[in-house]
């Protein structure tokens, strides 16, 4: 038997919201003016991690140079926008949620995204209480796939490393929550393209998957 599990970290974009394909399209809209025609490829290669970490990434492949924090603000709006008026969840997310929560499960968020953005999902999906806490780019200095970002969610709750789950749907996320001590769900996200999801212990490809039963396999 392994250490009980206590908490259940999760990301956010991609895994409670369904928002990658419009991240996609605003990083397009405002790469397209400086002169980078960005694939959705190259977008998700970058998956999870920070704004500033992820333009900067993409303006050194591209040889190209711009104020990063002019496009972290654009972005930022531009999603916002688009995000109020369309933000849906992922399905079985809500639900998984609340299940966890009637459970006494602790609950937190780590998200790469800005607390702004973060916070309004929250309170569109009206699961704002839900959470013990609210980890997000602001709160770290490195993004994922450093570590930081969890260890700082499950200090915050209170809880040990090794008594989190985390559910993510990037590359770097996974490799953060491992890297983290944590035990990882790794979540295909049909709009976070093609990410490297095998360092997760499980894997799965529907979010009405993860029940009690597959949280209380970890302990």
């Amino acid at each position: 038997m392994g250490r009980m599990i206590k908490a259940v970290i999760f990301d956010m974009d991609g895994v409670i919201v369904d928002s990658e394909y419009y991240h996609y399209i605003v990083e397009k809209r405002i790469l397209k003016k400086i002169g980078i025609d960005l694939s959705f490829e190259e977008a998700k290669k970058h998956a999870g991690m920070k704004t500033e970490t992820f333009f900067r990434k993409i303006l050194e492949n591209h040889k190209k140079k711009a104020d990063i924090n002019e496009l972290v603000k654009e972005k930022q709006k531009l999603v916002i926008d688009i995000l109020k008026k369309r933000a849906k969840p992922i399905p079985g997310s809500i639900k998984l949620i609340n299940l966890l929560k009637k459970n006494k499960i602790k609950l937190g968020i780590a998200s790469s995204g800005k607390r702004e953005r973060v916070e309004i999902i929250l309170s569109k999906f009206k699961i704002r209480n839900k959470f013990d806490v609210v980890v997000t780019a602001e709160d770290v200095e490195h993004g994922k796939p450093d570590p930081e970002i969890f260890l700082l969610a499950s200090k915050k709750i209170g809880i040990k490393p090794e008594e989190c789950i985390v559910i993510e749907d990037s590359t770097n996320g996974v490799k953060a929550a491992k890297k983290a001590g944590m035990k990882c769900i790794g979540f295909v996200s049909k709009n976070s393209g093609k990410q490297d999801l095998s360092e997760a212990d499980i894997v799965v490809d529907d979010m009405r998957k993860i029940d009690l039963d597959i949280i209380r396999r970890f302990s």
